[in-house]
């Protein structure tokens, strides 16, 4: 099914070579989109960019600062002309016990995990409503909804992550921008590396979920496209989860 987003321009923020945002920004290249890639890797960067060439463009910065949106913005105009769409994917995942973070770890969590949704959002969604609309996919994270140990802070701010959509989409809604949550299960990238038995925990995940198989990049991949496509023209507000039927709400 052709989605629509051929020659549109989207963000995608933690794109660096290797993750979920790898993923989303190589489906988005495939579909059409020009895509500028945010991280603060820039060797990661600049491979994934490498990979999919002039349809997309690097931007290295660091999302826990508080001046990042605008320039960021402002990149994506003067490289490709316009923002269309927005990924919220880049996110931190600091793993100790409840009461054993300090507050600079809490506060960095949540400062690149829902802090710089709402900076980026804020700079975005004037440009989108003057091109005639657009949509910003949040990456949240059943754990919002399903809870699990050591990573307080991480599923603090996810919750923010759905709540925050909710309330975004109902008061970007009448410029036409649309706002989605994309809640995904565990995928065996990067982040898995702070588990210290990760075949132990590929075995917990898989006795979780209802389909027997680790999820990939492209599964939601895939459903992030469809919410940035005029396919998903009247949904808004909702969250999604991509988790193999892991969390069933």
């Amino acid at each position: 099914m052709d989605l629509g987003l051929a020659g549109k321009v989207a963000i995608v923020t933690g794109a660096a070579e290797g993750g979920l945002g790898d993923g989303i920004a190589t489906r988005l290249v495939e579909e059409g989109c020009r895509v500028v890639a945010v991280d603060r890797n820039e060797e990661g960067l600049h491979a994934l960019v490498a990979r999919l060439g002039d349809d997309a463009a690097p931007h290295v910065c660091d999302l826990a600062t508080t001046d990042f949106a605008g320039p960021l913005v402002a990149a994506a105009q003067e490289r490709f002309g316009g923002v269309d769409v927005l990924v919220n994917n880049a996110g931190i995942y600091p793993s100790h016990a409840w009461d054993e973070y300090s507050v600079d770890e809490w506060d960095a969590t949540l400062d690149v995990n829902l802090r710089a949704i709402w900076l980026a959002a804020r700079a975005a969604v004037p440009v989108m409503a003057g091109r005639g609309g657009g949509s910003v996919v949040n990456i949240g994270s059943i754990t919002a909804l399903i809870g699990m140990a050591n990573i307080l802070p991480y599923i603090a701010s996810k919750g923010g992550v759905i709540a925050m959509t909710r309330a975004m989409a109902r008061e970007v809604g009448p410029q036409n921008v649309r706002v989605n949550t994309v809640s995904p299960g565990a995928f065996p990238t990067g982040g898995e590396r702070i588990h210290p038995d990760p075949e132990g925990y590929s075995r917990f995940v898989l006795d979780q979920q209802s389909l027997k198989r680790r999820g990939t990049p492209e599964d939601l991949a895939n459903v992030v496209a469809f919410l940035a496509s005029d396919r998903a023209s009247f949904v808004t507000g909702q969250m999604l989860g991509v988790c193999g039927g892991w969390a069933n709400w």
